[in-house]
């Protein structure tokens, strides 16, 4: 990028050009830093405008009585007068610490820039020239990837249970730039989900007993499902007390407007004394079964790591035709309160999540991927573009955000321009390249 490159020989922009030059190579270390140089710069063009424009008056400090002065916003266009006005909301935004900004909100604020440069070089310039802006995402590519039939902008899934039903986050998230959401588990009734106290934070992580609290499948269907299925790939995870709801579950889904089910089978089956679906191959392979045989849809199955061995249930869902799977789910925790003798959570027990069980899901992926053929989607503490990383390495074609939504709404749009910066670094054309790249030497 040196799309403001020009400027440094032009002496008659000097008020203005070392702040447009600096914006563009903060990009490179900080969106915000980029963000807020941005305005900087914005700031510094329009008083030079102001100053140079005999016509105009009403010099001010406030960038927004500035941008609003009916005569300059009439000089400049309403269209650009607007795009100047989103550099200035940004980039107060980033003044006050507000938010993190992603790479797409940074090049815009920086093709709105240049767009106002060329603005004034078309109209004050001695040597005007007509140029292009160069995108600093022309890389966007890198991520570009096909995950059960469904062409992915980005290989990074919002995780169940972390991320409502995707709409909640519209405000944070392009939710077409993400692989998917894997939205809120539902039940074939609505569940109110358990009493007392359900959340509780721990060290790098949290436990967690909802108790899958849902609106049902019906309400899901007929509310939910026709607001939210054209703004993103909708994966309906889903949870049941017997085979056969998996199964009916699995039929009522198979509409337009979603993408796959994700089998969610760490729950018990009471119709054969409690076992956990999820920690009996046999069990697992049957509800993997019956959601295949009542579906046209992809069914990705959502692996438990409360096993010994995950790979067999891994292999049985395979087997049991199982087009993807997902991994990890919660580990089962416990914290008792040392002042009452009793136990934090409502449901004495919680699924443990966050950063502190990564090393255990890269483990259970990398040893899943290499017994089975089919796609696995990697989750459990993923924070940062590294992490990720990790994931691909392990063998994973895609991964997933939970916990960290929590924490910072827009991780997902963070780690997706992370995660291109990282396969730049490494040489990489595509994300494809590095799934399963691990280097074990001979032992």
């Amino acid at each position: 990028m040196n799309n403001f490159a020009f400027l440094a020989t032009r002496r008659e922009y000097r008020a203005f050009s070392k702040d447009c030059i600096d914006a563009e190579a903060a990009f490179q270390n900080s969106y915000d830093s980029c963000v807020k140089l941005v305005r900087t710069a914005v700031d510094a063009a329009i008083k030079w405008v102001y100053t140079t424009e005999k016509k105009l008056s009403g010099m001010s400090d406030d960038l927004f009585a500035l941008i609003s002065n009916p005569p300059f916003e009439q000089l400049i266009g309403k269209s650009l007068a607007k795009k100047l006005h989103y550099c200035r909301k940004l980039g107060n935004s980033a003044i006050h610490n507000e938010k993190e900004f992603s790479a797409v909100e940074a090049q815009n604020c920086l093709k709105n820039l240049f767009e106002f440069v060329q603005w004034i070089d078309k109209r004050y310039g001695k040597n005007f020239e007509p140029r292009t802006f160069s995108s600093p995402l022309d890389d966007a590519e890198l991520l570009q990837t096909e995950l059960l039939g469904m062409k992915l902008s980005t290989p990074i899934f919002a995780a169940s249970g972390t991320f409502g039903f995707g709409e909640e986050f519209e405000n944070f998230v392009d939710l077409k730039r993400l692989g998917g959401v894997m939205v809120k588990c539902i039940t074939l009734n609505p569940r109110r989900g358990n009493d007392g106290v359900r959340i509780t934070e721990t060290p790098s992580g949290m436990l967690n007993c909802i108790g899958l609290e849902n609106p049902g499948v019906e309400t899901f269907l007929t509310e939910i499902l026709p607001r939210i299925k054209d703004k993103m790939n909708v994966i309906v995870n889903v949870s049941g007390s017997s085979i056969d709801d998996y199964g009916e579950l699995a039929r009522l889904l198979d509409v337009d407007g979603v993408a796959a089910i994700e089998l969610n089978i760490s729950c018990p089956n009471v119709k054969d004394g409690g076992i956990i679906f999820g920690t009996d191959e046999t069990q697992a392979a049957k509800v993997t079964s019956a959601a295949k045989s009542a579906t046209s849809k992809p069914v990705i199955v959502k692996l438990s790591p409360n096993v010994t061995d995950i790979t067999k249930i891994a292999r049985a869902c395979e087997s049991a035709g199982a087009d993807c799977l997902s991994l990890i789910n919660t580990l089962m925790g416990m914290e008792i309160n040392v002042h009452t003798w009793r136990p934090t959570l409502g449901n004495i027990t919680g699924g443990l999540s966050g950063g502190a069980i990564k090393p255990v899901a890269v483990r259970m992926v990398w040893q899943t991927a290499q017994a089975v053929k089919i796609p696995i989607i990697g989750m459990g503490g993923i924070r940062s573009a590294e992490d990720a990383a990790e994931f691909f390495l392990a063998g994973a074609s895609a991964v997933a955000i939970g916990t960290a939504n929590f924490l910072e709404p827009s991780i997902t749009m963070k780690l997706a321009d992370d995660l291109i910066n990282y396969l730049r670094g490494c040489g990489l054309k595509n994300i494809r390249e590095l799934v399963g790249r691990i280097k074990i030497d001979n032992v």
